[in-house]
């Protein structure tokens, strides 16, 4: 028997009937973003095709004019740029700070989740408002705060107030918690489970969802921050991270921009990787929590 005609419709979405005005608005929809997503990718082919030739072509507004690889391992070995300390800080800055931030959070979420002591809800409340202070007003205190401290010139700044975990953090924990049934708890308990061992076993494991998105949000957030690295640690040149790096390796009197571009590049695939990798088990636990309700 012959195969009905489906049309470019029932190959868009799986041959499931939809109404013509559905797939129509779901076409329009996925060109818009097919569109959007092209503009966005603009400035990221620019800086690949920078990466990979030389600046004669780049500063006349040629693209992909050469494929010169080596680059690469000039910037690494670049003796003004110091790419590989800066490299490895940030990785060491990235690395210890989303651990830090995120075994903090999490502790402290559920501590206020599953543990009843004296004013916990006033503590929370507390813990809370301070989400209302803007950052920049404690740059300031805190510069000075940690120079008292002798502390300036090293990660330490950076490193030990991520210990506090983050007060929007540990509200979006919180709420994921209380979401679980407490018959899990009480089962656990009654077969002799510690708290860290529910914590361990029961908790981390259906709260996946928001600690990949935390996860995602630090690990950019760390590996991208320019402020902290610059105002806290410095200028040297084999304690700066990359993005301090690459901003004072861009403003000597001549900037190489297949250097520069290929060091933007090594910085910025780092989250794309991250991201991808980590997109399935994100969209998995999402859709599983969703189709719970």
């Amino acid at each position: 028997m012959a195969q009905p005609n489906i049309g470019i419709t029932g190959m868009l979405f799986k041959n499931r009937k939809v109404s013509p005005r559905l797939a129509v608005n779901r076409i329009v929809l996925y060109t818009i973003t097919i569109v959007f997503s092209c503009v966005f990718m603009i400035p990221f082919l620019w800086m690949i095709s920078a990466s990979l030739q030389s600046d004669t072509f780049t500063l006349a507004g040629k693209w992909f004019q050469q494929f010169l690889w080596k680059n690469y391992w000039d910037a690494l070995t670049q003796e003004d740029f110091k790419f590989l300390p800066a490299l490895s800080n940030t990785v060491y800055y990235t690395v210890v700070g989303t651990v830090f931030f995120l075994v903090s959070s999490v502790l402290v979420a559920y501590g206020f989740s599953y543990f009843r002591f004296p004013l916990r809800d006033k503590l929370f409340f507390f813990l809370l408002a301070t989400m209302m202070i803007p950052s920049t007003v404690m740059f300031i205190p805190n510069y000075v705060m940690f120079a008292n401290w002798g502390w300036t010139g090293t990660y330490w700044p950076l490193l030990i107030p991520a210990l506090g975990g983050g007060p929007a953090t540990v509200f979006l924990l919180r709420q994921f918690m209380l979401t679980l049934s407490i018959s899990l708890f009480e089962s656990a308990k009654i077969d002799g489970a510690g708290s860290f061992m529910i914590l361990w076993k029961i908790v981390l494991p259906n709260i996946r969802a928001p600690l990949i998105l935390i996860l995602i949000q630090q690990v950019n957030g760390h590996w991208s921050d320019f402020f902290g690295p610059l105002m806290y640690v410095g200028n040297d040149p084999f304690s700066r991270t990359i993005s301090v790096a690459i901003t004072i390796f861009s403003h000597v009197y001549y900037v190489q921009w297949s250097y520069v571009m290929s060091a933007a590049f090594v910085m910025a695939i780092v989250p794309i990787i991250l991201y991808f990798v980590s997109q399935k088990y994100l969209m998995q636990d999402f859709v599983l929590s969703s189709s719970e309700k």
